[in-house]
């Protein structure tokens, strides 16, 4: 069992604010407001799940009427103007609320609420494996590979366990018990045998719900590895362009002969994964905006293969993203001045050059990136 001092201090805190209104004190859950998404509602808690036979037998005769009260939205002093986040729940957004309650109540209930996240985030990253690299742990919680936009699972478990440890907690104060053996029926709960979903397995429930919340994270980077899709399959693209048929291939070039825009002959890994880069990108924001996903895109890449169906924009933008970092941090005056390439490529005469070398590089990313592509 882990123990987990500083949620601890952080419902002793909320509960000990209650009012004569709200008997139940600070909700803590309220400031993390969930919009509902893909058709379905958002649920509260089921009593009968949270307070189970053993909990309500501890709880004793007054057990009913305390989960009652418990239940009750009325008994809680909520968030007033709690803002739902629709469809994703991020670290920023966490801190948001947090910083929400401090403005609503007090610093020393917002920074005790601070705490108990860093605690719980160091908690599943142990339980999700010691064996796993602090960086796969970040992913698998919190979404966080090069693509930063994907849904967080630690966000949904952090407010399940506020949920829980504070209706538990402020039920057993209801019926008369102390700080200290209220956290203690906490921690009971958090960490009582619970079913595993396999057979008749059991487990702690924690951790049980540690596996829930990131179980589609971790699937994922499965099947990523079993499908050749990690950023080490990124890195050997770049290395197998630039090697290969990269300088040849290069749309932009001086007089010389020299690639642009750094004017050099040898062709780096890095500035490919630019490249790709803002090509991908590009291709991503033209399906999106200038015919939506089945197609709207200019003539070479189209003519390339890049309106088929497996090049939808998320798809492409994520594999722009994971390029982009697979090739190491980039150099600030190629960001700038190669999307300037490809729209002066784009809005060239047949008869120029660089858009008629443009094709070939196109055609050689689709068939490649294809591979690495991220598809159900």
């Amino acid at each position: 069992m882990e123990r987990l001092p500083n949620l601890e201090s952080c419902l002793r805190l909320a509960y000990e604010a209650r009012s004569g209104a709200h008997a139940s004190g600070i909700g803590l859950a309220s400031y993390f407001s969930r919009a509902p998404t893909r058709g379905r509602r958002r649920t509260d808690l089921e009593p009968d799940l949270v307070f189970s036979p053993a909990v309500r037998e501890r709880l004793g005769a007054e057990g009913g009427e305390a989960i009652g009260l418990v239940g009750r939205p009325e008994s809680w002093r909520a968030c007033e103007r709690a803002t739902p986040t629709l469809p994703i729940a991020t670290r920023e957004w966490l801190a948001e609320a947090a910083l929400a309650l401090g403005r609503a109540e007090s610093p020393a209930v917002m920074w005790a609420l601070l705490r108990a996240m860093s605690e719980l985030e160091n908690v599943a990253q142990r339980l999700t494996g010691s064996r796993n690299s602090r960086a796969v742990a970040r992913e698998v919680l919190h979404g966080v590979s090069h693509r930063t936009l994907r849904a967080e699972p630690f966000a949904a478990l952090l407010v399940r366990v506020l949920k829980i440890s504070q209706a538990v907690y402020v039920a057993f104060r209801h019926v008369g018990f102390g700080h200290e053996a209220a956290w203690e029926r906490v921690e009971d709960r958090l960490w009582s045998p619970h079913p595993t979903g396999r057979g008749d397995e059991r487990g702690a429930y924690l951790p049980s719900l540690v596996q829930a919340a990131s179980g589609n994270a971790r699937k994922r980077l499965r099947r990523n590895a079993e499908n050749g899709r990690t950023a080490g399959h990124a890195q050997a693209l770049l290395a197998r362009f630039a090697s290969g048929p990269g300088a040849s291939l290069w749309p932009w070039r001086d007089g010389e002969g020299k690639l642009l825009p750094q004017r050099v002959d040898v062709l780096a890994p890095e500035a490919a994964a630019l490249c790709f880069f803002v090509l991908l990108t590009h291709i991503a924001d033209e399906r999106r905006n200038n015919g939506g996903p089945a197609g709207g895109l200019s003539a070479p890449f189209e003519d390339a293969g890049f309106s088929s169906s497996e090049w939808l924009p998320d798809r492409t933008d994520d594999l722009a993203v994971r390029l982009l970092a697979a090739g190491g941090s980039p150099r600030s005056d190629l960001l700038e001045k190669l999307p300037g390439l490809l729209r002066a490529t784009l809005e060239a005469p047949e008869t120029d050059g660089a858009r008629q070398r443009l094709p070939a590089m196109l055609r050689w990313l689709e068939e490649n990136g294809r591979e690495l592509l991220e598809t159900p």
